[in-house]
């Protein structure tokens, strides 16, 4: 097992995978297209705008906030500038054949002060603890929307939030705890949002309950550490789940890539501007 998990961090593997991503995601919005037979007279400019000059800026800041008090809980300081440069930063490096975003976290958490190991565990232990609080919500709406067997995953979420924040709490204080949660929550909320407005640009409509359900695809595929940036990873997780409440696939499909290139297309002008003035300083 652990041979295995040491060939899938490969750059070679995750290239492999990432090229099989790309292939999901580029098949799967032509599908996604044709199914919905989709024409410009549907779209909507206006959600697309505000997804991209409003929502997607706000994630990214509360991705900021979320890493700033992660900091702040062990004793560091990181300013505002660099916490927004390094979330940024590090949602582009998933695109890289290596673990790009757990390394620019890493980075930043240790130029900050913390050690290594430190470091490591932090980014871990954080990383749980967006994953088991996302499937907690997720699983609670697909239970709302399809049935009680779903109660339980989201109870054994429960019980993984509870187990993370008991790890943390050994070296973080009461307050930043409920820090963390209350930000991915906040975080959550604008992921839904955009959602929302993804739809929109699309000429459809979603309810709370629904964008709380595929909310967590991004979650996942990040999880999905073989392929980078969870490319078509996260779009085949909502597109699944659209079928367990039989929802249009096609539509879910297509929301989460067009919030897919917007992260990605606001995220990268951040950080060509972020150097750009760095080497003019």
């Amino acid at each position: 097992m652990g041979r295995l998990k040491t060939a899938l961090k490969q750059p070679a593997v995750r290239r492999a995978f990432g090229a099989v991503g790309l292939a999901v995601l580029t098949i799967g919005a032509i599908w996604a297209v044709a199914s919905l037979d989709l024409t410009w007279s549907s779209l909507s400019p206006v959600h697309l705008a505000v997804n991209f000059l409003v929502l997607t800026p706000a994630l990214l800041i509360v991705a900021a906030l979320t890493f700033r008090i992660t900091i702040s809980a062990v004793g560091r300081r990181i300013s505002n500038a660099r916490a927004l440069q390094t979330v940024a930063t590090a949602n582009v490096a998933e695109l890289l054949p290596i673990p790009g975003g757990a390394l620019v976290r890493g980075a930043a958490l240790i130029e900050s002060g913390a050690g290594v190991g430190e470091a490591t565990r932090l980014v871990l232990l954080t990383a749980v603890l967006t994953l088991s609080l996302t499937v907690t919500i997720s699983a609670a709406a697909l239970w709302v929307l399809d049935g009680a067997i779903w109660l339980w995953i989201a109870g054994g979420g429960f019980v993984a939030i509870c187990g993370v924040l008991w790890l943390l709490s050994r070296s973080a204080a009461p307050r930043y705890l409920m820090a963390m949660v209350a930000v991915r929550l906040l975080s959550l909320i604008v992921t839904m949002l955009r959602l929302s407005m993804a739809f929109g640009a699309l000429g459809a409509k979603i309810g709370w309950v629904e964008a709380a359900l595929y909310a967590v695809a991004p979650t996942l595929g990040a999880a999905v550490g073989i392929v980078p940036a969870g490319l078509g990873v996260n779009e085949a997780i909502a597109a699944g789940l659209a079928t367990l409440i039989q929802a249009s696939p096609g539509t879910v499909f297509l929301a989460v890539a067009i919030n897919r290139a917007l992260d990605l297309a606001v995220g990268a002008g951040l950080v060509l501007l972020t150097t750009y003035w760095q080497r003019r300083r």
